[in-house]
């Protein structure tokens, strides 16, 4: 009798939860290591990648489409955003029609850290995941599948 009440406790390669953080903190270590060599953190690479991702309509950007592109919640991006724009990556402004927000623009450093990053992290995604072959598509629109109504 065990006193591991697990249903996966004589066969751990079972649980889905426990596969998906293994891959995932293989994946991220590659990503994070990378991202160090050009002095970007994982969670200020995807506020920059968010940002640069909004900013492509042209429209004026928040720390609130942020977090929702992002999928970080609203404080946590503004402590990102705000040591980026210590490190001259972004500029943080009061939005004109609202005084509690903040409209949020890249500046060239920043542009300049993110053209270095975007290639560097999608190039480990195609070599992490091409080990899918063919399946890669079809397990992206899985992953997507679990984010819709959470």
């Amino acid at each position: 009798m065990s006193d591991f009440p697990s249903e996966y406790g004589q066969n751990a390669s079972g649980s889905v939860g426990l596969s998906f953080i293994r891959v995932y903190n293989l994946w991220h270590k590659q990503v994070k290591d990378a991202l160090k060599g050009i002095g970007l953190t994982h969670p200020q690479y995807v506020v920059l990648a968010s940002l640069g991702y909004l900013a492509q309509q042209g429209n004026e950007i928040n720390q609130v489409d942020i977090a929702r592109n992002s999928d970080i919640d609203v404080m946590t991006v503004s402590t990102i955003l705000r040591n980026l724009e210590r490190g001259g990556l972004v500029t943080r402004r009061t939005a004109p029609d609202d005084q509690r927000a903040k409209t949020v623009t890249m500046t060239h450093a920043g542009r300049s850290i993110l053209k270095r990053a975007l290639p560097l992290v999608e190039g480990i995604d195609a070599d992490f995941f091409g080990a899918l072959g063919r399946d890669e598509a079809a397990f992206n629109t899985m992953l997507l599948k679990l984010t819709v109504d959470r």
